[in-house]
Order: C-alpha cells, then structure tokens, then sequence
C-alpha cells in the first residue's frame, strides 16, 4: 500500500474524534473513559482511578462525531503529515502513522525488544490496531522527560554520563544478532539513508545500499538507528541514571558500523536549538564514543555513495 495523504478533515492529526465528553473515534474503534478503574480494562490510569476500554465499532455503524476537544487527550507531537502522536490520560500515548508495505510494525519491534529484558526500559505496547491506510499503536508512556528537553539543565558530568550509558546500550543491542539486514520479523526498515534511488520508499533496497558502501550484511546486529535526544528518556531529576528508550521505528538488523555511521551522517539527532548552542555536541561524542568500543565508521563512503563528495 502506498500511502496517499490526507488533509482536511481526514488529515494524520485529526485521526481521533470526539463522540462525547468521555467517548472517542479512533479509526474503526471506540474508545470510552469511566471515572472508576476496571479489572476488564485494556489499561486504567491511577492518577485519577479512571479506566479506558478500546472497542472495535460495529461494521457499518455510523457515529456522529465532532473535532476533539478534551482534557484527557492532547495532540503533543506530529511529524508533517506523515504521523501524529496523543497522550491519553497520564500513562498512554497513541501513534497514528500511515501504513507502508513490507515495513516492519514498531509493536512488533517494541515487543522483540522487551522480550529481551534490556537494561534499559521502553514502551509496553497496550494494543496495535490498524485501519484503512493507518496504524494506531497504544503504548505506556515512559516516565521521565526526554534528554533534549533535559539538556540545558545537565552539568557536563551528567551529559557525558548519557553518552556513556548510551553507548552501553547500543553494544547491549549489537549482541542480538540476526541473519539479514531487516527488521526482526524479516520485513523491511525504513531506513531512508540506505535506499535507492534517495528519497523513494523501496525499503527493500536497504541491504543493497548497505553494501554499496562497504559493509558486511554476512553478520548483521540490532540496531536503533535514530538515537538522538528526543528519543532517550531520563528522570526529571537525575539521580539513579536511568534510561529510557523510545521510537523504534527505524530499528533492526543492520551491519554493526550502522549504528556509528548513522551518528556522522544524520542532523535528525541532533539537540534542538532551544536545548543548546552547539546542536551537533551529542552525536559528536556518541559517534567518537562508539569508535572507542570498536563500531565501524563508513561515513564517507556514504558521502561519496550519495554523490556529496
């Protein structure tokens, strides 16, 4: 399926309706909010003993809906047009995104992840719906606030620690190894630095590219390709160090000098400007750091590879 965007009132960030002031449409689901918990929940929400049930509506059923409006759920993150994400409540967020074939789900690679038992925590996937030409995928919001939001009030020693804890995580996930360059259920990654021709969606390309600039797709490991600081959850005030990890949309097997290589080459990890005046300092020390543990660099292949040099 090739996704065709919408706009106006089918638009990715119109992808939840209001029915009433404790209902919503969700794609072809309903979901309704009581005040008290509930054992038959699809999940409840301690901080105010309330419970959410996730139903699928009846086919052909009509719902008369208006634009949502509702304290209980905020639209706090999109990407263009291309996904859109809400928080539900205290404890949940749903990721709307439009489907793309061959591509790995991120539920499915969510749940390879915890299965593992990684030291680090990640989202727990609460249900994976998909309707017409758009997934929905309710997941448990880490607790904490994201590195970049963190950043201006780090010391250096706090900063550096991250980098180093990072690093750890990602040879925690270099020891899972695979057979093929993909994602852990043979499907593809979107991973658009590695597919040919640049800009299109040909997933499949990927193990080409990979070896266009030199790697060895013979010995394959998991890899989170899109660590920046908005995607590294830590605690509202440092303390234990603990870490969290979001967004595996782009995350599988890859040859092992992806995970180094992608720090050189991609400004989407960068910190924002409001975060700090040198952007570029975190996936500097990262990429550094990883070469200090042995990961590849084949930046400049990739540069010569895309015609940049």
């Amino acid at each position: 399926m090739t996704d065709k965007r919408k706009w106006g009132d089918q638009h990715i960030n119109k992808s939840i309706k209001q029915i009433n002031d404790t209902t919503w449409l969700i794609g072809d689901f309903v979901l309704r909010r009581s005040s008290v918990l509930s054992e038959k929940a699809t999940w409840n929400d301690y901080s105010d003993h309330s419970s959410y049930h996730l139903v699928k509506q009846a086919p052909g059923g009509f719902v008369s809906t208006t634009p949502l409006d509702s304290p209980h759920i905020r639209l706090i993150y999109e990407s263009g047009d291309a996904s859109a994400v809400w928080s539900i409540g205290s404890n949940v967020l749903c990721k709307v995104r439009y489907l793309e074939d061959g591509v790995t789900p991120e539920s499915v690679a969510l749940d390879f992840v915890r299965s593992k038992n990684p030291s680090f925590e990640t989202p727990k996937v609460l249900s994976y719906e998909v309707c017409d030409d758009r997934s929905f995928l309710f997941m448990k919001r880490l607790p904490g606030r994201t590195l970049d939001h963190a950043w201006p009030t780090l010391d250096e020693s706090w900063k550096r620690y991250y980098v180093r804890a990072v690093v750890d995580i990602c040879q925690e996930m270099a020891e899972w190894k695979g057979d093929q360059v993909g994602g852990v259920d043979k499907q593809c990654v979107p991973e658009y630095f590695l597919v040919t021709p640049p800009g299109s969606k040909i997933f499949s390309s990927v193990p080409a590219g990979c070896e266009a600039i030199g790697m060895d797709c013979s010995s394959v490991v998991f890899c989170h390709a899109d660590l920046g600081p908005a995607n590294i959850i830590v605690e509202d005030d440092p303390k234990s160090g603990k870490l969290g990890i979001i967004d595996f949309e782009i995350s599988g097997y890859f040859p092992r000098g992806w995970t180094r290589t992608k720090f050189r080459i991609s400004s989407g990890m960068d910190l924002s400007a409001s975060a700090s005046r040198c952007p570029t300092w975190w996936r500097s020390e990262m990429q550094k750091a990883l070469g200090d543990r042995g990961f590849e660099d084949y930046s400049q292949a990739w540069m010569e590879w895309r015609g940049y040099k």
